[in-house]
């Protein structure tokens, strides 16, 4: 008889429906990047040398806290971004409507940036310079726009509007988290640039989005409501 239940549980399991997987807010066929972003410095120019030796020089300049903290910045996710900015009641479990809300964000960063990463095809200063070194996780996608930074600064876009009351500690925390790039070795300083850009503009497409603008309010009452803010 059990065996019997057991096989009867399997079987509801298999023939319920998939859970919908939200869609992203943006991809590459409503923004292309590579029409609006300018192409990064050419492979072997002077422009490049000097980037490599900014990389180089903040290498050697991070402490191992700060080496350590850019590691851990390798994780794209809206709270490793800025729990430490906005407090330890910034978690995933405190906010599920904007946990789902900046997942489908993130998931805007990947289909926009990384068609345009194929095109401009920068290569990583890791992979370009010996003097480089590699500090964290590393990977061999395209260097520009740097998908990070465009992440980051599309989230603290929207966080800014959740919460103004905090929007210069977010800021602050935007930079420092798009720095770690460098630090790590992944990006030259002008990635950043190309990723602020793309950010900013992909937060602007997106707060003309009526369907956007709805969640974000939902998203928007669910921080404010975790963090103990008025609305």
């Amino acid at each position: 008889m059990r065996v019997v239940r057991i096989a009867t549980l399997l079987g509801l399991l298999l023939a319920a429906p998939a859970f919908a997987v939200e869609p992203p807010y943006l991809t590459a066929k409503q923004l292309d990047l590579t029409i609006m972003l300018p192409p990064p410095p050419a492979k072997g120019s002077a422009l490049e040398a000097a980037e490599l030796a900014e990389v180089v020089a903040a290498q050697k300049a991070a402490s191992p806290a700060r080496i350590a903290l850019a590691a851990k910045d390798a994780e794209e996710d809206v709270f490793t971004m800025f729990t430490a900015t906005l407090g330890e009641a910034f978690v995933a479990d405190n906010v599920p409507v904007a946990r789902v809300f900046f997942a489908r964000v993130g998931d805007s960063e990947d289909e926009t940036v990384d068609p345009a990463k194929k095109v401009f095809g920068r290569v990583r200063p890791w992979m370009t310079s010996g003097e480089v070194k590699v500090l964290g996780p590393s990977t061999k996608s395209g260097s520009w726009p740097s998908g990070h930074t465009t992440r980051v600064t599309m989230e603290a876009i929207v966080l800014a509007a959740m919460v103004p009351e905090k929007k210069d500690a977010i800021w602050a925390r935007a930079a420092e988290y798009a720095q770690s790039r460098v630090i790590i070795g992944m990006h030259y300083p002008l990635d950043l640039e190309a990723g602020r850009r793309a950010g900013t503009a992909m937060a602007a497409v997106m707060f003309a989005d009526a369907a956007f603008r709805a969640d974000f309010d939902k998203a928007k009452a669910d921080v404010r409501r975790a963090l103990g803010m008025a609305k």
